[in-house]
C-alpha cells in the first residue's frame, strides 16, 4: 500500500467515528396513553321535571323596611295615603305612586319640627285607634278611621294659615304632602301621558322618584 493511501484511510477512520458520535440519537416513540374515560351519561331536567316552588308575599315573610319612620308609623302613614289620596278614575292614587316611601325619606331629610310633627302625628293616630277600637290604625276599616280622621281636617282661609292643634296640623301637612308626592311621580306622569291628561306637558315628563326626590327628566 502505497503512504498516501494509508494516510488517507487514517483521516478517514477518526472522521466517520466523529461524525458517528455526533449524530442525534433517534426520538423515542411517544408513551403510549389510555384513552380518557367515558363520562358518565348526566340526567338533564325537562321542563316536567322542574319542582314546583311554593311562593309567599314579601309583608307575610318580613316587615318593610323604612328608613325613618318606625314600622307603626309607616302603617299608619300607609293607611293614611289609602284614605286621602285614592285612586280617582285612571289616575293612581297614594299607594300607587309609592308616596309613603317617597315621604319617608324625604321627611329623614327634612328640618327637625318637620319631623317631630310627623312622628308625633302617626304615633297620636295610633294612640286613638287603640284607645277606641284596641288596634293599630293601620288595622282600623273604613268607617273607624273615618271617625278619627275626620275631627282632624279643617278648613284654611290661606294655604299657610295652619291650624293652631298639633294633630289638625298635622293632618293638612300629611293630606297635602301626601297629594303633592303623588302627582310628582312616575307612575302619575305614566299615567297622564297614556290618558292625555298631560298633553300640555308631555314633552317635559317632570316627576320625583320614590326613594330620591331630585327631578327627573
Amino acid at each position: 500500500m502505497k503512504r498516501r493511501n494509508f494516510v488517507q484511510s487514517l483521516l478517514v477512520v477518526p472522521a466517520a467515528t466523529v461524525a458517528a458520535e455526533q449524530a442525534a440519537p433517534p426520538a423515542a416513540p411517544p408513551p403510549q396513553t389510555s384513552p380518557p374515560a367515558a363520562r358518565p351519561p348526566q340526567n338533564f331536567r325537562g321542563p316536567q321535571n322542574v319542582p314546583k316552588l311554593s311562593l309567599v308575599e314579601v309583608d307575610s315573610a318580613a316587615e318593610t323596611t323604612t328608613g325613618f319612620f318606625t314600622s307603626a308609623q309607616f302603617s299608619a302613614l300607609n293607611k293614611l295615603a289609602e284614605i286621602l289620596v285614592p285612586p280617582i278614575k285612571k289616575s293612581p292614587g297614594a299607594l300607587d305612586a309609592h308616596a309613603p316611601e317617597f315621604l319617608d325619606f324625604l321627611i329623614s331629610r327634612s328640618p327637625a319640627p318637620t319631623q317631630t310633627l310627623y312622628r308625633e302625628g302617626l304615633d297620636g293616630l295610633n294612640a286613638a285607634a287603640k284607645k277606641h277600637f284596641h288596634k293599630p290604625f293601620a288595622e282600623l276599616d273604613a268607617k273607624q278611621a273615618d271617625g278619627i280622621i275626620r275631627p282632624l281636617l279643617v278648613a284654611r282661609a290661606w294655604d299657610r294659615d295652619e291650624p293652631k292643634d298639633p294633630m289638625q296640623h298635622f293632618m293638612t301637612q300629611v293630606h297635602d304632602d301626601l297629594r303633592t308626592a303623588t302627582m310628582n311621580s312616575a307612575e302619575w306622569a305614566a299615567s297622564g301621558s297614556a290618558s292625555g291628561r298631560g298633553r300640555f306637558n308631555s314633552g317635559r315628563r317632570l316627576y320625583w322618584k320614590p326613594i330620591d326626590p331630585i327631578v327627573g327628566v
